[in-house]
């Protein structure tokens, strides 16, 4: 069947504005014209005016530069822009990812302009991270294993032959220290055994409430001397059940335990309470040590960064790990000077 083309009229415009990219004509960088899509991108609503307003200013600051070099080319020597990831800000100050093309855009007057072509890419870049996170731990958990396997056996030595020296000089606050930091690579290897061969794991219904109660016995001694109060507040919240392994879900609150203790200075406290909606349990682990800064709470279970001069970052990611693994969530907030507060999310088992 032939289709005649001839003698058909296009609305153009409705076409634009049905477009799912942003399309936005400047005149010297001043927005005269911007499709639905375009309100939609920068967080206005339908009826609000962009009109008039400078494209700079839903642009970062470290594109402006590259921005009205792009824009002069466009206009004055009738270039095309091509894609260019940038970074842009909506109405109410969120940051996206888009990628950004000008073409040379002549007015019914003769006046040069540039028309914007911007597509959202914050999805595509979160999924490319997450891509990134899950080659970079297969790289690692491939390296561990072998790693793991080199130092053991020089460090069962090392420990066999402390316990000898031992017994032959009392009191040696030199071997105490060895041994602390012996222990530190030992479990630093453990960790990445974990990345490398994570067990198997054992699905049960367990008591939050036993994990945690037993989480936090294992660091009463060290609580005790340091002077710091590790208080469980459960109220009508103490007969909850998840469905989960025990050791795993232990090794998170161990490691969360663990990190609030040390970034406790002197004394202090670690306050952990439970809480519960219709789906969910929630378990908040609050402590008011050195906190976090803002600028590294992004990075927090990423592996090998860590906010702490002597860690690894490896204990967080195998805590997020486990959560994942276990279909929950872990949350954190945190203010430098007052405290961080750890919030695990995990799914109620119904009772």
């Amino acid at each position: 069947m032939e289709i005649i083309m001839k003698n058909m009229n296009f609305d153009f415009q409705q076409i634009i504005e049905g477009n799912l990219n942003a399309n936005i004509i400047l005149d010297d960088r001043i927005i005269v014209y911007a499709n639905k899509a375009s309100k939609l991108l920068l967080g206005f609503n339908e009826n609000d005016e962009i009109l008039g307003k400078r494209f700079d200013q839903f642009l970062h600051p470290e594109f402006h530069s590259i921005c009205k070099e792009r824009l002069r080319r466009v206009t004055e020597n009738m270039e095309i822009a091509p894609l260019m990831e940038q970074k842009m800000f909506q109405k109410d100050g969120s940051e996206i990812d888009v990628e950004i093309m000008a073409i040379p855009y002549k007015h019914s007057n003769n006046k040069m302009m540039s028309q914007i072509v911007v597509r959202d890419i914050t999805e595509k870049k979160h999924t490319q991270h997450l891509i990134m996170q899950t080659e970079k731990l297969s790289l690692i958990g491939e390296l561990a294993a072998g790693i793991v396997h080199d130092i053991r056996n020089p460090i069962t030595a090392i420990k066999g032959f402390l316990q000898l020296l031992k017994a032959e000089i009392a009191n040696n606050t030199y071997i105490d220290i060895i041994e602390t930091e012996i222990q530190q690579i030992e479990d630093i290897a453990n960790e990445l055994l974990f990345l490398a061969k994570p067990k198997e794991t054992v699905w049960q219904v367990e008591s939050l409430f036993d994990i945690l109660n037993e989480s936090v016995n294992l660091f009463s001694t060290e609580a005790f001397k340091r002077k710091i109060n590790i208080n469980i507040y459960t109220g009508k919240y103490k007969k909850l059940f998840v469905l989960g392994d025990k050791v795993q879900l232990k090794q998170v609150f161990v490691n969360l335990i663990k990190n609030a203790l040390e970034a406790i200075n002197k004394s202090g406290e670690i306050t952990i309470d439970i809480n519960k909606d219709d789906k969910y349990v929630y378990t908040n682990i609050r402590d008011n040590g050195i906190g976090i800064p803002s600028d590294k709470l992004d990075h927090i279970g990423q592996s090998f960064f860590t906010s702490k001069k002597e860690g690894t970052g490896l204990g967080l990611m195998v805590t997020q790990n486990i959560i994942s693994s276990h279909k929950g969530k872990i949350m954190v907030k945190s203010k430098e000077g007052i405290g961080t507060n750890f919030t695990i999310q995990l799914p109620l088992y119904p009772s």
